[in-house]
C-alpha cells in the first residue's frame, strides 16, 4: 500500500506545482501554453509508471508498477520542477519585456532556497533595449520576482 500511496503523492505534487507554475504566470498566451505545458507534465505524473510493463514479463502486483523506487521519483521530480520553474519564469520576464519595449530572450537558473524550495535565483538575458527599457525590465524582474540586479546580466545583440 505504500507504494500506491507514493504513487498518488507523487501525483498531487506534480499537480501543485502545475497549480504554482499557473498562478506565476501572465495572461495571455504565455499562461496557455504554460496550461499545455501543465496538462503533458501532469499526464506523464499519472502515466509514467505504467511505461515500464512488458508483455513478456510475468505479471506484477499493481503496487510493484505503479510508482518507480521513490528516490529516482524525487530527483525526477525536483529536476521537472526546476525546469518548469525556470521555463515560465524566463517567459513572464519576456513578455514583462517586450510590454517595455524590450525585445529579449531571458534563461533563468533556479536555485534550492529555504526550507528546500526551488526558486529563480539568476537570469541572463540577451537582446536590444533602450537605457530606459533596461532600466525598468531591471526594476520590475527585481521587484516582482526577487532576483536582485547583481544576479542579473544584460547582454546585448550586436545586429
Amino acid at each position: 500500500m505504500s507504494l500506491f500511496r507514493t504513487y498518488l503523492m507523487g501525483v498531487v505534487a506534480a499537480a501543485m506545482a502545475v497549480a504554482l507554475a499557473q498562478a506565476l504566470t501572465p495572461d495571455g498566451t504565455v499562461k496557455k501554453i504554460g496550461r499545455l505545458v501543465g496538462g503533458i507534465v501532469l499526464m506523464l505524473a499519472i502515466v509514467k509508471p505504467l511505461t515500464g510493463l512488458s508483455a513478456g514479463e510475468a505479471p506484477l502486483p499493481v503496487a510493484d508498477w505503479l510508482v518507480p523506487p521513490v528516490h529516482e521519483e524525487e530527483n525526477e521530480g525536483e529536476v521537472l520542477l526546476k525546469e518548469l520553474i525556470a521555463q515560465q519564469t524566463g517567459a513572464y520576464i519576456e513578455d514583462k519585456g517586450h510590454a517595455l519595449g524590450v525585445n529579449c530572450t531571458a534563461q533563468v537558473t533556479v536555485a534550492e532556497g529555504e526550507g528546500g524550495w526551488p526558486h529563480p535565483w539568476s537570469v541572463e538575458i540577451v537582446g536590444s533595449w533602450t537605457g530606459e527599457g533596461r532600466a525598468a525590465l531591471e526594476k520590475t524582474i527585481e521587484e516582482d520576482l526577487a532576483i536582485p540586479a547583481e544576479r542579473q546580466s544584460f547582454q546585448e545583440e550586436t545586429p
